[in-house]
């Protein structure tokens, strides 16, 4: 239990009436959780879409759950993509990447990064059947962060020190293998084998970028887990689409 309320502590904004030791050893474990935060996220996002949905159009119902999962996860995996594209596109050696993510500034990539993955989601989501809106919604987050715990798989830290190091290098193999479980079955509940088969082109997709990333910097950050969890929803949204429409689904 420890470990699942630290996770919900450092990834959410839900305050826990709970003083929690801090555990090196927890926080590797927290990592079977990250699939069922997701869900959590995922679960929240979709009641207020419903809400606003009584009310509001489609347009606004998305925005506003896109909204509410910023403000409750306080933008920290969108920070993460901003930090990793301003280093990455950069151009730079591996030292000056890494101390360009590092800087509290925003850069050019940044900006960009944000405005197109942000504008891309909302669009994809404009996408999606009113069926299958809501699972979809449910289930985004879902795999965003069961990608994020696959690629912990044989990671190794690319700074001496830092929030990420919490989890990169520490990872045991049946850790990322559980939680890509319990990620796929949790998807599978709510959208169905082409949910699931969505996922599995979603982690492929995460662990080449975590190739392409060990090729630049030499390991992972824990600003690069908030982009793939980012770059991860954004992939799993065409894949859904397209999937559930071929499936009959939507």
């Amino acid at each position: 239990m420890n470990a699942f309320l630290l996770v919900i502590q450092l990834f959410t904004k839900i305050p826990v009436q709970r003083e929690i030791r801090f555990d090196a050893d927890q926080f590797r474990k927290g990592i079977l959780f990250f699939p069922v935060v997701g869900l959590l996220i995922g679960v929240l996002q979709a009641g207020v879409a419903a809400a606003a949905y009584m009310i509001f159009s489609k347009e606004i119902s998305v925005l506003l759950s896109m909204t509410f999962v910023i403000l409750l996860t306080g933008a920290l995996h969108l920070d993460g993509l901003a930090d990793t594209m301003d280093g990455i596109l950069s151009a730079r050696k591996r030292e000056q990447m890494l101390s360009i993510m590092k800087d509290s500034r925003i850069g050019t990539h940044g900006v960009l990064a944000l405005i197109f993955s942000l504008l891309l989601k909302y669009l994809f989501l404009m996408e999606v059947s009113e069926d299958m809106l809501l699972p979809v919604l449910v289930t985004l987050p879902v795999a965003g962060r069961t990608a994020m715990a696959v690629i912990l798989w044989r990671s190794r830290y690319a700074r001496k020190e830092g929030l990420g190091n919490l989890f990169i290098g520490k990872t045991l193999p049946k850790d990322s293998i559980y939680a890509g479980l319990t990620g796929a079955i949790l998807v599978y509940v709510f959208t169905g084998v082409w949910g699931v088969f969505s996922l599995v082109l979603v982690l492929i997709v995460s662990l080449l970028f975590k190739r392409h990333l060990n090729a630049l910097l030499e390991g992972l950050t824990g600003d690069t887990l908030g982009a793939v969890n980012e770059l991860s929803e954004l992939v799993y949204l065409p894949f859904i689409i397209l999937l559930s429409q071929r499936g009959g689904l939507s």
